[in-house]
């Protein structure tokens, strides 16, 4: 099973994630859904879906702690986070636009 991964920031409230700068490295399955949000953001980081689990490691056996993870696509893109309980992406739970 190949692995996709990405540069994040993670904090446990979406105001705590936002002023931060993506350290560390997270990992989910490539189930192939990549290729609509690379075509548009360089990134699969918007594709990934509600139950496609993320792990912290490159061998996808430790779900990520719940939280907030954001990572930006490029220069210019406004940060985008996704809210993570149990490993899943929560429906509604992604966040690309500012939040004031």
């Amino acid at each position: 099973m190949a692995a996709i991964n990405f540069t994040v920031a993670y904090a446990t409230t979406l105001e705590g994630v936002l002023p931060l700068t993506p350290n560390s490295t997270i990992y989910a399955e490539d189930l192939g859904l990549c290729q609509p949000c690379v075509d548009i953001t360089t990134s699969c980081y918007a594709c990934l879906q509600t139950t496609q689990q993320v792990f912290s490691d490159s061998g996808l056996t430790s779900p990520v702690a719940d939280g907030y993870y954001l990572t930006y696509y490029e220069e210019g893109y406004l940060p985008a986070v996704w809210h993570i309980v149990g490993g899943y992406p929560q429906e509604g739970g992604f966040y690309n636009e500012e939040t004031t």
